[in-house]
């Protein structure tokens, strides 16, 4: 892990990513999983579990398990959710030998810059779902959204630390599968002004080839819009709920 928001940086999770960010998004999930099966008290593994602002909602309806690469992150998110089993692992070639009713991907997709890391991610959700067991997905960026040098401002205050954060995309070459999203942290402490900056490789894709991925792995699919209410109507923002098909 290169990423400094994800090992020295962690610190800072609580104003870029905090749990009040997700409770409509884990409602979402909730009506999904709910639409196949998956009732409260049900197991979910949430693949690439950050820093556990999801998971601060899921744990109120499943038994939640994450699995995250930094053990920075692990260790902040077992300080947030204290109840909720994390492990450290590679959501590409994990494999913990037990299978859960429902399967999270969410954020964490967004790391996988080859559509062969990305098969090898749904492989992973195959592998610990029974059969007819959904994994929820919402592709994060896709070619069809995305913009050349688009910016982004948020600010949030915690007591005596304002943290202002600005994120800004590139991308090089069209013609891969991957582009830059860099951030720059204006981190105000007491008065005093820090500046920090982090640059993360994201994938890029054609929902298309996302879809064609998970059928590769052994799932069926249903696309739908997602229908978070602060999502731009005119934007496409699919939610995916891919079934494990029988072997």
């Amino acid at each position: 892990m290169t990423e400094r928001l994800y090992s020295d940086l962690v610190w800072i999770w609580p104003f870029v990513s905090p749990p009040e960010d997700y409770e409509e998004e884990v409602a979402s999930f909730q009506k999904r999983f709910a639409g196949h099966g998956v009732r409260a008290g049900a197991s979910v593994l949430h693949l690439g579990s950050g820093g556990g602002s999801i998971d601060f909602h899921l744990k109120r309806h499943y038994r939640v398990t994450g699995v995250e690469l930094s053990q920075a992150m692990v260790d902040y998110a077992k300080s947030i959710n204290p109840d909720v089993e994390y492990l450290r692992g590679d959501i590409r070639d994990v494999r913990l030998g037990r299978t859960f009713d429902a399967v999270l991907l969410h954020d964490a997709s967004a790391y996988l810059t080859s559509l062969s890391d990305l098969t090898a991610a749904y492989r992973t959700a195959a592998a610990h779902l029974r059969p007819g067991g959904p994994m929820v997905t919402p592709p994060e960026e896709l070619r069809t959204r995305f913009k050349q040098h688009r910016t982004d401002v948020d600010t949030r205050v915690r007591g005596d630390i304002a943290v202002t954060t600005i994120e800004a995309d590139f991308d090089a070459d069209p013609s891969d599968t991957w582009f830059e999203k860099t951030f720059v942290f204006l981190i105000r402490d007491r008065g005093r002004l820090t500046i920090e900056a982090d640059t993360h490789l994201n994938g890029l894709y054609n929902l298309d080839d996302m879809l064609a991925a998970m059928r590769e792995a052994g799932f069926d699919l249903e696309v739908s819009r997602w229908e978070l209410s602060d999502l731009a109507l005119d934007e496409d923002y699919p939610l995916v709920t891919a079934v494990r098909r029988s072997p």
